[in-house]
């Protein structure tokens, strides 16, 4: 997940969102908005989680875990997690349910374009510009208002 291999659309501009640290819920929901307004399809995501098979993990963050480590792709050592996985509603429904551990996810197209990179608590994302209209109608006003142009 070196950040200079990810390819990016050279026909949709880039944006940049940073939430409110305080606003998990915020972040995710700018997410599933940008999923949701591209015009891309989105295929797979790669991630890098934080946690790992600790035996402190328990009930719904632990079920997530087992799931998503269930992919062919993805590894769970003791400390972290990391691999590729299809993006479909429930890989989308166990990220967010460990969303809080997730230090990198990228989504990508089928053609290997990311849409989304989450990291370090930022949002990039491309879209058609009329698409980002839809991301700001799709979020809370504060964490609209934090959408930056990024190219």
């Amino acid at each position: 997940m070196d950040p200079e291999s990810v390819a990016w659309p050279s026909t949709e501009p880039s944006y940049r969102l940073r939430p409110p640290a305080t606003d998990e819920a915020g972040a995710l929901d700018a997410l599933a908005a940008v999923l949701d307004a591209s015009p891309r399809r989105a295929e797979r995501v790669s991630l890098r989680l934080a946690i790992g098979r600790r035996v402190d993990l328990l009930g719904p963050k632990r079920e997530a875990l087992e799931a998503v480590s269930g992919h062919t792709d993805v590894t769970v050592a003791d400390d972290h997690t990391v691999g590729t996985a299809p993006l479909t509603e429930a890989t989308f429904a166990d990220l967010a349910e460990l969303f809080g551990d997730l230090d990198r996810a990228i989504v990508f197209d089928p053609d290997g374009v990311a849409i989304a990179d989450w990291r370090d608590g930022v949002l990039r994302f491309a879209l058609p510009e009329a698409a980002v209209e839809a991301v700001r109608d799709g979020v809370d006003a504060a964490v609209a208002d934090r959408i930056q142009r990024a190219d």
